[in-house]
Order: C-alpha cells, then sequence, then structure tokens
C-alpha cells in the first residue's frame, strides 16, 4: 500500500513538473511563433502534446481533484503522527507545513471544497505546528487530537465519511 502511495506521489509530481515546464516555455500561458522557436522540441514518446492551451488542460487533467492531494496529505498525516509520537519535533513541523501547503493548494484548484477545510486550516491545523514549534508534548497530543477529529469534520461535510475508516486507520498504524 506504502508503495502504491508513493507511486502516485511520484506520477502527480511528474504532471506538476510538467506543468511548470508549460507554464516557463511560454509565458503568459499563450504560444506564439517567436514562443516555438525557443521552446524545447518535445519527442514523439512525449505524453505531454499540443499547443500550451492544450498542454495545460492535459496538465490539468493529470493533477485532477482532492483524491490524489488527499494520497499526500493523508501520508502526511501518517508521518506527522509518527513524528508527535517520537517527538522528532523538526519533522512535525516539515509534515504540518506541508500538509496545510498541500490542502491550500487543492482548494485552489478545488474552490467548492474550501469552505469544508476551511476550519481545519484556520484552528485543527495551526496549534498542531504551534505546539511543535514549542516542542511542547502534552499540548501536540491534545492537538493531533484535535486535528484528527477536524480531518473526521471536514470528510463528513463534503460527505465523504465513509473515508473516516481511512484516517483511522492511518492514525493506528502510526500509533504503533
Amino acid at each position: 500500500m506504502r508503495n502504491r502511495q508513493v507511486s502516485v506521489w511520484v506520477a502527480v509530481s511528474l504532471g506538476a513538473v510538467g506543468f511548470l515546464l508549460g507554464v516557463w516555455a511560454s509565458p503568459g500561458g499563450r504560444t506564439t511563433a517567436a514562443d516555438k522557436a525557443d521552446q524545447p522540441k518535445t519527442s514523439p514518446e512525449s505524453w505531454l502534446k499540443g499547443t500550451t492551451d492544450e498542454r495545460f488542460t492535459t496538465t490539468e487533467r493529470h493533477l485532477r481533484g482532492l483524491d490524489v492531494s488527499m494520497l499526500e496529505i493523508g501520508h502526511r498525516y501518517g508521518e506527522l503522527l509518527v513524528a508527535g509520537r517520537e517527538r522528532n519535533w523538526d519533522h512535525a513541523i516539515y509534515q504540518a507545513e506541508k500538509i496545510d501547503l498541500s490542502l491550500r493548494l487543492a482548494v485552489e484548484r478545488r474552490p467548492k471544497r474550501g469552505e469544508a477545510a476551511k476550519p481545519f486550516l484556520a484552528a485543527d491545523l495551526p496549534p498542531v505546528l504551534a505546539a511543535a514549534k514549542a516542542k511542547d508534548a502534552e499540548k501536540l497530543d491534545a492537538a493531533l487530537t484535535r486535528l484528527h477529529a477536524g480531518c473526521v469534520e471536514c470528510h463528513k461535510k463534503e460527505n465523504v465519511l465513509y473515508f473516516k475508516s481511512a484516517v483511522d486507520r492511518i492514525k493506528v498504524s502510526a500509533s504503533r
């Protein structure tokens, strides 16, 4: 399961690189004749074909909705729980910051999910980061419990409460 999550994450990362290359190759998102002369040639085997607009559309399709972001966030949540258990403060800070960034970017791509994510980003995640930065074990444990409830609440608001078991499994797995 872990290898599959990593493989999906790598695939998404490669898609993001393709997206960034498309942006880099043509500032403004439109390809002109002058831009085409300066763009690196893509090989016939390249999966990213067409005009800049077509490549943006392809890349957007590969980035998908929140499902891929949730794989990353779920993985980072598990790492955060382990870091908290081991009192690895720097790793906990890193994972909390990456969860925040990943969810904000996901909501930027899918704004209709933003309302459900607001309490998680504003009230549930900041205490985890603050406790880890303060190296306060008691506050971190309480904040992680609240964070778990925040995950479940967000899933409930989005009518995907059936993901609660996945969140619970991550928590159990991280406690070993």
